[in-house]
């Protein structure tokens, strides 16, 4: 829920969903997502310069505390998919947030590639902070 007019981390919620179905973290810390885009710079005689973006695709990172064998598990079920020639498809990542007015934004990431990027340093009385990588072709407004 909102609080005194913003958006906290709380009030989203982050489904993803692989190959291999929906992959349920236990304990999903941050979820960062940001556009990319392409710039290209077009300076006439006049010198007044116009710059065009275009849109290229959206990557981002999920972190979590280590609670299972989830993230891990499911690294080496790709990683064995790659080495027996498996095509594995692209999946989906479903962002939810909960807007301050009461209303609920969904947003859809489309032929998401996600990598294991970090499984996590090990060190005495610390928690195993994991984190993903992604990268998606298009973020679409879902509702």
């Amino acid at each position: 829920m909102p609080q005194n007019g913003y958006t906290l981390g709380r009030d989203i919620a982050v489904d993803i969903v692989t190959a291999y179905g929906t992959l349920r973290i236990p304990q999903v810390i941050s979820f960062e997502a940001k556009p990319s885009v392409s710039s290209l710079v077009i300076t006439p005689l006049t010198g007044l310069t116009d710059e065009l973006l275009i849109p290229k695709n959206w990557s981002g990172t999920i972190e979590a505390e280590r609670q299972d064998a989830t993230l891990d598990a499911w690294w080496a079920q790709w990683e064995a998919d790659y080495y027996n020639g498996v095509n594995r498809a692209a999946g989906t990542i479903t962002e939810t947030v909960e807007e301050v007015n009461g209303s609920v934004s969904v947003w859809r990431y489309t032929n998401v590639q996600v990598h294991f990027s970090e499984p996590g340093k090990k060190s005495g009385d610390q928690t195993v902070r994991q984190s993903m990588t992604f990268t998606a072709q298009r973020r679409i407004r879902v509702s």
